[in-house]
């Protein structure tokens, strides 16, 4: 008998009395389309509050993306003050119990409309088809999920992405991927169409063939993903994809300036342009070991060891002029920037309520006293060396590696390296443990090999700077978000300063006793 997989879904494996087996258990009928409804809920919530945080849409797709997050439509997200607290114990229950009842709605519409006429009869179970096996000619690979259609995740996902763009709907499938940390795409036979295996072969025709792909990166990064290639014997790399002007700075210091360090660092394969595209991919080793702690004092001291010997490597690496500016002046242009900004929302955005207009002001007053020092920041700062600046050293960037009874510190991600004073850094936070915070003492130990006159007491007076400079640029980074219009473009930007401005203030007021 020929039915379709949609039909035998619907009315396979049916019992009396309101059960189905699955996996040689009878459990209700309603019990399992309630347990698939309150999945896809939970996924759909997941999906509407994240759609329009991704960042690469426009700004009418946004928009329209936007108006899937239910929970948005009450004010009462406003009072917490934490995101995270927000969406856990607001916006997600709001979305699942809306999208829940929804999906279950739709499965019982879609039982009732199959149990009429779509009983296959009792012998046909027994001959269903199965899935091909590699022995029937279609290989099978590792992964979270096994695929034999001969088009790849990726050209699907590019397709719904072009079809949407052109009739001005979101494409719903870049939005689960957003939902989603890390996505296993098991390749089929013609896995090997997908860009980043077709851009290893061409790197490297003699290396192995790519068998299966992992993408680990959030959906807000799609025009910059990074995937983990597995060969057919367990090999790993890392490819990521850039872009050209980033590739490059990446390509520079993994290449020119990591072979000065005496320190392992991270294996670099090569960089290959996208043809047709201003983006290239980077293929380096991929680092499967220890996450980094700042809670963990052995870290740290690796970190600021690290720190130290790449600063000292970089000082003799004719790097300056090739990379972007970090000079104290950077960081105020950035400042002078954000400010601007949300000077401009608070005057002209209608959409704002007054909790929004108090956290704006609260960091536009931290702004100007931040610039009333400027001129002090500056002098703290010209006693340091000018050297390479990683821009985003933060945990998630920094890996460690055990061997051999010892640790090595690895890191990676240099898109936004520059050159000039160290000081983001060496920026150091009491409580986010997002960031390295490295031990500054090993790190002065190390600097006084070729600046002897550096003291710890300036060190730690021009990390108090670069904490500031690293709340600059983060502020920076959470306005880019901020739209005119709905007040779905001020959510997420008044969260995110809430919880940034007490650790402005607070950085301000440590580098005030610097200044004292």
């Amino acid at each position: 008998m020929n039915m379709s997989e949609t039909a035998r879904s619907t009315v396979w494996d049916r019992f009396p009395g309101g059960r189905v087996m699955v996996r040689g258990i009878r459990i209700n009928r309603l019990a399992v389309r309630a347990l698939k409804s309150a999945t896809a809920g939970l996924v759909l919530a997941i999906v509407a509050a994240g759609a329009a945080d991704n960042v690469d849409l426009p700004d009418e797709l946004q928009l329209l993306v936007s108006q899937l997050d239910i929970a948005s439509y009450f004010p009462m997200v406003a009072n917490f003050a934490n995101p995270i607290t927000a969406f856990v114990l607001w916006t997600l229950p709001i979305n699942a119990l809306f999208y829940g009842p929804l999906v279950f709605a739709y499965l019982s519409w879609g039982a009732y409309r199959g149990r009429v006429d779509l009983l296959p009869p009792r012998d046909s179970l027994a001959s269903a088809p199965t899935a091909p096996s590699a022995e029937a000619g279609v290989p099978s690979f590792p992964g979270a999920r096994q695929g034999v259609s001969p088009v790849s995740t990726e050209v699907l996902k590019g397709q719904m992405h072009d079809r949407a763009a052109q009739v001005g709907l979101s494409p719903f499938l870049g939005g689960l991927q957003a939902a989603n940390s890390i996505t296993a795409e098991p390749l089929t036979e013609h896995g090997e169409s997908h860009p980043a295996a077709l851009a290893w072969k061409r790197l490297l025709s003699d290396h192995w063939e790519v068998a299966a792909i992992e993408r680990l990166t959030r959906g807000k990064r799609k025009s910059r993903p990074v995937y983990r290639l597995r060969g057919p014997h367990g090999e790993t790399v890392i490819a990521k994809r850039c872009r050209e002007d980033k590739a490059q700075v990446e390509r520079m210091i993994y290449q020119e300036l990591m072979p000065r360090v005496l320190l392992p660092s991270l294996k670099f394969y090569g960089l290959l342009e996208d043809p047709g595209t201003e983006f290239c991919w980077l293929f380096l080793e991929d680092v499967a070991v220890e996450p980094y702690s700042p809670k963990l004092a052995h870290h740290r001291a690796l970190a600021g060891g690290w720190l130290g010997e790449v600063h000292v490597a970089s000082l003799s690496a004719n790097l300056q002029g090739r990379l972007p500016s970090r000079e104290p002046g950077y960081y105020l242009g950035s400042l002078r920037s954000s400010r601007a900004i949300l000077v401009d929302h608070l005057d002209h955005n209608t959409a704002m309520v007054p909790d929004d207009s108090e956290v704006f002001g609260k960091v536009v007053a931290d702004f100007n006293m931040a610039e009333t020092h400027w001129s002090e920041i500056e002098e703290i700062c010209a006693v340091m060396p000018r050297t390479l600046v990683h821009g985003d050293f933060v945990a998630k960037n920094v890996r460690v590696r055990t061997g051999s009874g010892s640790r090595t510190l690895l890191v990676f991600d240099w898109e936004f390296a520059g050159w000039g004073v160290p000081a983001a850094d060496l920026a150091q936070f009491g409580e986010p443990e997002h960031l390295v915070n490295p031990d500054l003492d090993i790190y002065c130990s190390v600097l006084k090999r070729v600046e002897p006159r550096l003291s710890l007491g300036e060190i730690q007076a021009v990390a108090a700077c670069g904490s500031l400079f690293r709340l600059v640029d983060v502020t920076g980074w959470a306005i880019g978000y901020l739209r005119f219009g709905s007040r779905d473009h001020l959510v997420k930007t008044v969260e995110t300063l809430r919880s940034y401005e007490p650790a402005l203030a607070k950085a301000l007021e440590i580098l005030k006793g610097v200044l004292a």
